[in-house]
């Protein structure tokens, strides 16, 4: 849900926010991947995995230099809603949930290509 801020800034860039339950769904986004247990996932697939569509995230540059084989591997793509927060936020959060900027390699606005 956006606070009265971001939606000062959605009607001036005339954005409709989303309202009620619009926003759960999860962020629709063709899969590129099969995973079929034999493939091996690259940076940025995205695949159905237990029933969920997910993406396979490996961390970029130093930020996660000691917990990188931690962090390596497949996170339920965020919502709508999600998405919509995060386009008129100053930071965004990666499959880790730390916070940074959002055209960061590892964000996940970055991640899903948009922007």
């Amino acid at each position: 849900m956006l606070d009265n801020t971001q939606k000062e800034i959605a009607a001036v860039v005339g954005y409709v926010p989303l309202e009620n339950n619009e926003g759960q769904e999860t962020f629709e986004v063709e899969s590129n991947f099969i995973n079929d247990g034999k493939a091996v996932p690259f940076n940025g697939a995205i695949a159905m995995v237990d029933g969920i569509k997910s993406l396979y995230w490996m961390p970029q540059g130093d930020n996660y230099a000691e917990e990188f084989d931690d962090l390596v591997g497949w996170y339920e793509l965020p919502t709508v809603e999600d998405i919509e927060e995060w386009t008129f936020d100053s930071v965004c959060p990666t499959p880790a949930e730390d916070e940074l900027e959002p055209d960061h390699p590892d964000s996940w606005l970055s991640l899903l290509g948009l922007i």
